[in-house]
């Protein structure tokens, strides 16, 4: 079941108002997690290979699993799909930017327009 049905139009009204935790969850996607990921991989000394896995695993959110789990838990499901929304638009433009960063200065070709229109 797709969690948006679960949602009325005011429900999410009301889940847009909340930017200061909208703002907060983008700052923990791209900004904490990405951090956490090249700790992990400077720490652990990974491979070449591992590393780039790791920090892609570390710049992609994982919203879509956390609007099923705020459904199974009585959450705010509206909230959690505007956050999810919002990392998966953000993230078309950001995650080029930090893996190209991350991995000083290599090239990964993104399609912006073929994700966007693969969301919709």
């Amino acid at each position: 079941c797709a969690m948006g049905l679960t949602i009325s139009p005011q429900d999410l009204q009301a889940a847009t108002r909340q930017w200061k935790i909208v703002g907060l969850n983008l700052f923990c996607c791209f900004g904490m997690m990405p951090l956490l990921a090249s700790i992990i991989c400077r720490l652990g000394r990974l491979s070449p290979s591992a590393t780039i896995g790791t920090l892609l695993m570390g710049c992609v959110s994982g919203g879509q699993a956390s609007n099923l789990f705020t459904f199974l838990a009585g959450g705010d499901v509206a909230l959690s799909v505007v956050c999810t929304l919002s990392t998966t638009i953000v993230g078309v433009a950001i995650i080029p930017l930090l893996i190209k960063w991350l991995l000083l200065g290599a090239i990964v070709p993104v399609q912006a327009l073929a994700m966007l229109k693969s969301v919709v």
